[in-house]
């Protein structure tokens, strides 16, 4: 028996999510340049709005994005599917954020849209056009004036976003990170304190059957056990879980007695089996008794308000440091090394599995797993907030921070009746070296996701 899904408790589950790279902020930094930080928008203003509403749309577009997400859900799933969908709903969000504040503060913001890439469907509405583009992987609202490289038309000077003040200017380019902090708080006020995380002190019952690696039978299903049966005794003994993987892994190709208790219209019966464990190599070329189960607690343990805000800050501060671990050298050199010699197989458990940042491709696999409730997935995806929310902030072009950063120093650097702006042609090379190194993180975690991922 193996660690299994049930084994993936909160701690490390921020710690999982907090370790994904920066795909989701790469919606804007795999595309954009410091001249185009709102996306792929062009440079020049998209002012020639008559007020009509136009719907455009590409059909043949729609309905390969449509198929796509059909066959997510065929492949992998409707756990995934609705992961996925939790994500784009999260970007959306995000823009949402830059777009309203936007308004509020009155700037121009001539485009929203949610996707990248080739335009499949669009409608103009007064001086905004709303749409959708073939790649589901970010989203972008383009803002006139976010520099001096972006030209505006003279009589939209007023409501360019670099002509705006200090105050507007922050609540603008930090209203998507703002967002991300929101969403993470409801969500783990749900997780902690409506949902509740699982007693495993408690009772627990078959969760879910296993298959090994190598796709054949495991010995729980060729033992005719069910989810919902109660491993009451193993070998004369009960056990919780985590004890009961402790005592089967010494044991590969060992025989164990099981006690089984099933509940069918009500009515409980026990019955006894005997069952070969199988052998189950890990990683490290060890070989571990598999008996292929997960668990389902049956009890639940609630939290006050209070404590799911403590948890939150505690996984805030988490992921600030998982944070600076993935901008550690250290980090890019590990995945260098893993790219070119990694294992073919990844225990969720094994050390390479908690130190290895992940991209989208493996949250997506994990958040997903049959073997989860939903706590774990609303989890990750709370922590996914946080670690998108932080990342947008950092002080580098063409991130939102950046822009809160040249913001701040042009800030610092005006005096009174002589306001100073920076010329951003000068930070160009530093940004195109993130997009560098954003684009290796994005590729490497892509690549061992798909070729060697976390099981």
């Amino acid at each position: 028996m193996t660690n299994t899904p049930d084994d993936f408790d909160r701690a490390s589950a921020i710690d999982r999510a907090s370790a994904i790279d920066a795909d989701v902020s790469s919606d804007r930094s795999a595309v954009a340049t410091a001249e185009r930080p709102r996306g792929s928008a062009l440079l020049t203003s998209d002012s020639g709005s008559d007020g009509h509403d136009e719907v455009k749309s590409n059909p043949a577009g729609l309905l390969i994005l449509f198929g796509l997400l059909g066959y997510l859900w065929f492949a992998a799933g409707y756990r995934s599917l609705l992961f996925v969908v939790a994500l784009i709903v999260m970007i959306f969000l995000h823009e949402l954020g830059h777009f309203m504040t936007a308004r509020w503060t009155g700037m121009k913001a001539t485009q929203f849209f949610i996707g990248m890439g080739p335009k499949l469907w669009s409608f103009r509405k007064g001086e905004t056009e709303y749409g959708v583009r073939a790649i589901p992987a970010g989203a972008f609202v383009r803002i006139i004036g976010m520099n001096n490289l972006d030209p505006v038309e003279p009589a939209d000077e007023a409501r360019a976003y670099k002509n705006a003040s200090f105050p507007r200017r922050m609540l603008v380019i930090t209203a998507g990170s703002i967002m991300h902090f929101i969403q993470a708080f409801l969500v783990f006020m749900i997780a902690f304190s409506i949902i509740g995380e699982e007693d495993r002190s408690g009772p627990w019952e078959i969760g879910t059957l296993s298959a090994l690696a190598n796709g054949e039978e495991a010995p729980s299903t060729g033992a005719g056990l069910e989810p919902g049966d109660v491993l009451v005794e193993v070998d004369g003994e009960s056990y919780q879980f985590a004890d009961l993987a402790a005592y089967l892994q010494p044991k590969p190709g060992e025989e164990v007695d099981l006690l089984v208790e099933r509940t069918e219209d009500g009515v409980a019966e026990r019955f006894t089996t005997t069952v070969t464990l199988a052998e189950n190599e890990l990683n490290d070329g060890s070989v571990v008794g598999f008996l292929g189960v997960s668990a389902s607690y049956q009890d639940r343990i609630q939290a006050s308000p209070w404590e799911s805000t403590k948890i939150y800050g505690e996984a805030m501060f988490e992921t600030v440091k998982q944070l600076g671990i993935l901008f550690s050298p250290s980090t890019y050199a590990n995945l260098g090394s893993l790219v070119t010699s990694g294992s073919e197989e990844v225990e969720l458990s094994s050390d390479e599995a908690q130190n290895r940042p992940i991209s989208l491709v493996g949250v997506v696999r994990i958040a997903g797993d049959d073997g989860f409730d939903w706590f774990e997935p609303l989890i990750i995806f709370a922590t996914i907030n946080m670690f998108v929310g932080l990342f947008n902030l950092l002080p580098l072009l063409p991130l939102d921070g950046g822009h809160a950063a040249i913001a701040i120093y042009e800030r610092i650097r005006s005096r009174p009746g002589k306001r100073y702006q920076l010329d951003v042609a000068k930070l160009l090379p530093v940004t195109y070296a993130v997009v560098a190194v954003l684009g290796f993180l994005f590729l490497s975690t892509l690549w061992l996701d798909i070729f060697r991922p976390i099981s």
